[in-house]
């Protein structure tokens, strides 16, 4: 039983060597990581920075941290910020964000507001620290813009996991729900659809020109393919469903091929004409074309649309409609 008691006595004393010099090391790190920004000509400030939790978890809290890039004016602040860890697990943590936060952008400022909205990050244990996956859950999410528009979401699910094959290349799933869009577009919309947009989901694939790990801020990864495995949208009747894959051009617009579909076109050009896209006196003439995409669709209320993206153009057909998107 000495002996035992013994044995006890140390493994606990080891123990709390271990929390007291991890915590140290976690405050350090933390402090360090402001510096090097800091040092980078980037904007990285904090009023106090603590480590708590003992004698199983590492709880580091920053007060006030200000993050900003003044080449592209973009810049985050808040009252707190926590990353939260298991002592024995650190490379798995929690990062809880304030029910309030700042977020500047050229141009415009906006507020972000949330009942909810923590992520659990994984990183492998090496020493550029990749990232494994990360998953983004978020409640009664509002943002307030400056210049006086405001959007809501009931709630928000992100997530993002490493393809086993390629460092460099991620599994990407969003799901938002009960988003409320401002009210100003509502209006415009003049009763053609919902006030609420019931759901919005995208499952990609994207690969980047570098590894999501700990030196991205300075490798700066950019996207170079996206596959679009399924991509919706439904407002009241209406749903938007997309699916393609596409490369970065060298100019970094998208080249490849997508398929849009629209279900309930009738809802769709309803709002075409609420927002002033189609006169009214052109609307049978939109209705005739529909009506004739709509034959080799899989339902009459459906049209599908074949999209090609290559020099910086979108293509239906030889139409070209607009620029194509920009992925990098």
């Amino acid at each position: 039983m000495r002996w035992l008691t013994g044995l006890v006595v140390v493994l606990g004393c080891l123990w709390c060597g271990y929390w007291f010099i991890g915590a140290r090391g976690f405050e350090a790190g933390a402090a360090g990581w402001f510096a090097n920004m800091d040092a980078a000509g980037k904007t990285a400030r904090y009023e106090a920075l603590a480590v708590q939790g003992f004698p199983n978890r590492f709880d580091l809290t920053v007060t006030t941290p200000e993050i900003g890039d003044p080449d592209s004016g973009i810049q985050w602040q808040a009252p707190f910020f926590q990353v939260l860890s298991l002592s024995y697990k650190p490379w798995h943590v929690i990062a809880a964000f304030p029910p309030e936060q700042r977020i500047s952008l050229p141009g415009e400022a906006i507020t972000l507001q949330a009942g909810k909205l923590q992520a659990s990050v994984v990183v492998q244990p090496l020493p550029a620290l990749p990232l494994d996956r990360l998953v983004l859950v978020g409640e009664d999410v509002v943002a307030l813009g400056d210049k006086g528009w405001d959007v809501r979401a009931a709630s928000i699910h992100f997530a993002t996991r490493q393809d086993a094959s390629r460092a460099d290349r991620h599994e990407i799933g969003l799901e938002v729900a009960g988003i409320q869009p401002d009210a100003g577009l509502t209006a415009v919309l003049a009763g053609a659809l919902p006030d609420q947009v019931r759901l919005l989901r995208v499952d990609a694939v994207a690969g980047f020109t570098a590894p999501l790990d700990r030196m991205a801020l300075q490798s700066r990864p950019q996207i170079t393919e996206l596959i679009l495995k399924d991509m919706r949208v439904d407002w009241g009747d209406m749903s938007v469903i997309a699916k393609g894959s596409v490369v970065a051009d060298s100019a970094g617009f998208a080249e490849g091929e997508a398929t849009l579909r629209l279900e309930n076109w009738e809802v769709a050009l309803d709002v075409a004409e609420a927002m002033g896209v189609i006169a009214v006196k052109d609307r049978g003439m939109w209705d005739q074309a529909a009506r004739l995409l709509s034959l080799g669709a899989a339902g009459d209320a459906a049209i599908e649309l074949p999209l090609q993206f290559r020099e910086g153009q979108t293509r239906i057909g030889p139409l070209v409609v607009g620029p194509a998107p920009r992925l990098r």
